[in-house]
């Protein structure tokens, strides 16, 4: 740990503060990115179309402990990842739906149980999403879509927020 000295006037210590805070940030928000990115390479055979099981979603759990961080980390996560995806380019719109999707994670984390209905509601922003991309896409039925997206994105959703939540518990974050 750096140490400040005792003279030193009380704006560079903040400054300080504040340096190692952005610091921190960008280093989480990366950290993110970088897990949904791995995760969604590793598992790419089973990430896409109606099917998809993508195991990436696991880290929308981390914006219960690291709420911007998560969500600014994910939304990068996401756009790297769908650089591969079999529908095309298209497919990188799901960065911006992401958003308002994560934030719902995001405005419910302090609630208790409720932040598994952020994980749900969540999932079910994200797989209306992906079922009228599939329909335009590939002309597949949304409804059938739907739901075969929803029973995946609910399942991961909320268990990365009781993944995370654990992680939070035990090292009194």
């Amino acid at each position: 740990m750096e140490s400040v000295n005792i003279g030193e006037p009380q704006e560079t210590k903040f400054e300080k503060l504040k340096e190692r805070n952005i610091s921190l940030q960008v280093s989480l928000t990366a950290i993110t990115a970088a897990l949904y990115i791995v995760f969604g390479y590793t598992f790419q055979p089973i990430s896409f179309l109606g099917l998809q099981f993508r195991v990436a979603e696991l880290i929308v759990g981390i914006c219960v402990l690291f709420p911007y961080e998560g969500l600014i980390g994910n939304v990068i996560g996401v756009f790297f990842v769908n650089l591969s995806s079999p529908i095309g380019l298209i497919d990188l719109i799901s960065c911006i739906v992401n958003i308002p999707a994560l934030y719902c994670i995001v405005f419910l984390r302090d609630k208790k149980f409720l932040k598994y209905l952020g994980g749900v509601m969540y999932a079910i922003i994200i797989s209306i999403y992906v079922a009228i991309v599939l329909n335009f896409a590939f002309g597949l039925p949304i409804w059938l879509m739907f739901v075969q997206v929803l029973i995946s994105e609910i399942i991961l959703a909320t268990l990365g927020i009781l993944l995370f939540d654990i992680v939070r518990i035990r090292v009194n974050l």
